[in-house]
C-alpha cells in the first residue's frame, strides 16, 4: 500500500494538471467572447455618436437653409454705411464718428441687431454720387433717400422704411395760401433732390429754381434772402423751423415718396435688407420710430 500512494498521488497530480488545462484553454474563450461583447458595444457607440453627428449635422443645415441668405459685410461684425452730412432729422450731429441719435440712426442701429452685426461704422458720402450710382466704400446707404425710377435703373433699393412729402420753408410773413402762389416763387433746392424733380416736373414755377450743392446751402440762401423760398422733405424743414424762428413751414406737397436704403446694382444683399425692413414695419418698428421722429409732418397743411 505504502508503494502504491506515490503512484496514486502521480496520477491524482496528473488530473489536476489536465483539469487546469482545460480552464486555460477556456480563458482565452472566454476573453475573446467579452473582448467581442467590448467591441460590439464600443461599436455600438460610435453608431450612436454618429447618428447624433449626423441629425445635428441635418439639423444645422436645415436652420442655415430655413434663415436664409446671410448679409455679407465689407468688413467682418462691423456694418458700413454710408450718409452725406448734414442731414436733418436722418442723422443728428456733424461727424459720422459721433452719431447722436435720428431717425436712420435708429434704424440703421435696429438693422444691425436683427442681422446679428456688432458694430456699425458711419463713412461720408456724396449725396449726389450716390443717386449717379457711384461705388460707395459701405455695405449700404441712407439719407433720406427718395425710391425713383431712374435712380432704380443704377443703384438698387431696398424695401421703402418712410413715406414722404415735400414742403415749402420760407421766412415768416411770407403768405402761401396754395399752389398757384407757391408757383410764383423764386424756389431754391439741392442739386438732384426730389424738391427739385418736383419743381421742374410738377409745380414748374414761374421763376427757374436755384440749385444749390447742399441742403445747408440752400436754406442759408432763404436765410439770406437769395430765395423765397425752399422745398426739401417735410421732415426737414419742419426740423429747420423749430430751430429758427424767422422761417415757417407754410404748406406741403402730397408727394408722397418712399425713401429706402441704397445698395450696388444686383446687390445680393438687397432682398436681406429688404426682408429686414419688412419684418420692422410686420412688428410696428417703423411705425413707432416714424411718431418717435416726424410727427411735425402731420401738422403741416397740404397745397392745392
Amino acid at each position: 500500500m505504502r508503494r502504491l500512494l506515490p503512484l496514486f498521488a502521480l496520477l491524482l497530480a496528473l488530473l489536476v494538471t489536465a483539469c487546469g488545462g482545460e480552464d486555460d484553454a477556456t480563458t482565452p474563450a472566454a476573453g475573446t467572447g467579452a473582448g467581442d461583447a467590448t467591441t460590439a458595444a464600443t461599436t455600438g457607440g460610435d453608431a450612436t455618436t454618429t447618428a447624433e453627428a449626423t441629425t445635428e449635422s441635418t439639423a444645422t443645415d436645415t436652420a442655415s437653409t430655413a434663415a436664409g441668405p446671410t448679409f455679407e459685410t465689407m468688413n467682418e461684425g462691423v456694418l458700413t454705411v454710408g450718409i452725406d452730412l448734414p442731414n436733418p432729422t436722418y442723422f443728428k450731429g456733424s461727424d459720422v464718428d459721433d452719431p447722436q441719435g435720428g431717425f436712420e440712426v435708429e434704424l440703421v442701429d435696429e438693422v444691425a441687431r436683427r442681422l446679428g452685426i456688432p458694430e456699425v461704422d458711419w463713412v461720408l458720402f456724396p449725396f449726389n454720387g450716390l443717386v449717379a450710382g457711384a461705388p460707395c466704400p459701405c455695405d449700404f446707404s441712407v439719407g433720406g433717400v427718395s425710391i425713383f425710377p431712374d435712380r432704380q435703373e443704377v443703384v438698387d433699393f431696398s424695401a421703402p422704411y418712410y413715406t414722404v412729402n415735400q414742403a415749402v420753408l420760407v421766412r415768416k410773413g411770407t403768405a402761401v395760401p396754395d399752389a398757384a402762389a407757391a408757383k410764383a416763387l423764386q424756389f431754391g433746392s439741392q442739386k438732384d433732390s426730389s424738391g427739385l424733380y418736383y419743381l421742374e416736373t410738377t409745380l414748374k414755377p414761374t421763376k427757374k429754381p436755384r440749385v444749390y450743392p447742399s441742403t445747408t446751402a440752400a436754406l442759408l440762401a432763404l436765410s439770406a434772402g437769395q430765395v423765397e423760398a425752399v422745398i426739401l422733405d417735410a421732415n426737414i424743414v419742419a426740423d429747420e423751423a423749430a430751430k429758427k424762428p424767422n422761417l415757417e413751414v407754410v404748406g406741403q406737397f402730397e408727394t408722397e415718396e418712399q425713401i429706402g436704403a441704397v445698395l450696388r446694382k444686383g446687390s445680393p444683399n438687397t432682398a436681406v435688407l429688404s426682408e429686414v425692413i419688412e419684418g420692422m414695419r410686420s412688428d410696428g418698428f417703423l411705425d413707432q420710430l416714424v411718431a418717435e421722429h416726424f410727427t411735425a409732418q402731420a401738422e403741416v397743411p397740404v397745397l392745392k
